[in-house]
């Protein structure tokens, strides 16, 4: 079953103090999305938005309603701001704006959002607020007649609807990023070359939610205390990483 696909990938790498990763972070993420493991995305599905203002990012998000399937990755700064009725993880597109991870929502059927920024808490008091991510090493399968993007799809469209977001880190940690790209992105895009087939067709398929898990274990073992977190509610299905 073909369907329609859209990823967009976020990034502010000049927000202060500048993160030259984040830049590393997206080329890696888009290259390992245009390859077979990362499911064969036709270059013309990503858009990349690079230091760009939330007028853009919601004009974007706009136009992807309808798309089948969603991948939203954002890489920068963040904080998690808490208090007078707000519980919200914040990403900084300049040094004077800020988005909320929750409004970037597409309002489609399935879509997943990574997000590889910081979680520092900041506690609002009264009136006052604070002012407001390398291709992964996944060997082509040598068989030409997989189809990549149709098992990606298929994959996709089996799953329940619904919303997933998984985040670089908990509540009041900061995301780790040493120059060449963030810690957990660079790890969740290594993920896919820890699985290994079972399929007799030749091919496997490794969920969002195990790639996360082994990427998590590897992000806390470079970078302790950072923990990432997976927000999925009760599904027990989740949409498809990467083919092995």
């Amino acid at each position: 079953m073909a369907i329609t696909r859209k990823a967009i990938l976020i990034g502010a790498p000049g927000v202060t103090p500048a993160l030259p990763g984040v830049v590393t972070d997206i080329n890696d993420i888009r290259n390992f999305l245009l390859s077979d493991c990362g499911g064969a995305w036709r270059p013309n599905e990503i858009i990349t938005i690079i230091d760009q203002n939330s007028t853009e990012i919601y004009r974007q998000l706009e136009m992807t309603s309808n798309i089948d399937y969603i991948l939203i990755t954002c890489s920068g700064h963040g904080e998690h701001v808490r208090g007078k009725g707000i519980d919200e993880t914040l990403m900084y597109l300049s040094e004077k704006e800020k988005i909320s991870i929750s409004s970037i929502n597409p309002k489609n059927k399935r879509h997943l959002v990574i997000a590889d920024i910081c979680r520092n808490l900041v506690l609002i008091h009264k009136d006052e607020m604070r002012e407001m991510k390398k291709a992964a090493v996944c060997e082509s399968a040598k068989k030409a007649h997989i189809d990549y993007r149709k098992i990606f799809d298929d994959c996709v469209m089996s799953n329940p609807e619904g919303r997933i977001v998984a985040y670089s880190c908990s509540i009041d940690q900061s995301a780790g990023d040493d120059g060449t790209g963030g810690v957990f992105t660079q790890e969740l895009l290594k993920a896919p070359s820890n699985f290994s087939h079972s399929n007799s067709c030749g091919y496997g398929i490794v969920k969002i939610d195990k790639a996360f898990e082994r990427a998590k274990d590897m992000t806390y073992k470079r970078n302790a205390p950072q923990l990432p977190v997976f927000n999925a509610g009760r599904r027990m299905h989740f949409y498809p990483f990467a083919i092995i």
